[in-house]
């Protein structure tokens, strides 16, 4: 079974940007592989989504030797929030 589409004949998005904000609650950097494999996703999907939180100043990124990125919140939530 293929994505869906909507109306218009676009891909759903399955994944909000804030969905993957979520993950990061606290100040663990996080690998583009490690964000797709917990959200279901694509690591281009992922990837994508890591570079728009990072344009809009939530979460930072590194990279680290070769191709390989790490990204964190540098300020992540409190507990209650």
């Amino acid at each position: 079974m293929g994505r869906k589409r909507d109306e218009g004949g676009r891909y759903q998005e399955t994944v909000s940007i804030d969905d993957v904000l979520e993950l990061f609650t606290d100040t663990e950097p996080r690998t583009t592989s490690e964000v797709a494999e917990a959200l279901d996703v694509a690591q281009r999907t992922a990837y994508n989504k890591l570079e728009a939180l990072t344009e809009r100043g939530d979460i930072r990124k590194k990279k680290i030797g070769g191709l390989a990125v790490v990204w964190w919140r540098p300020d992540p939530p409190k507990s209650g929030e």
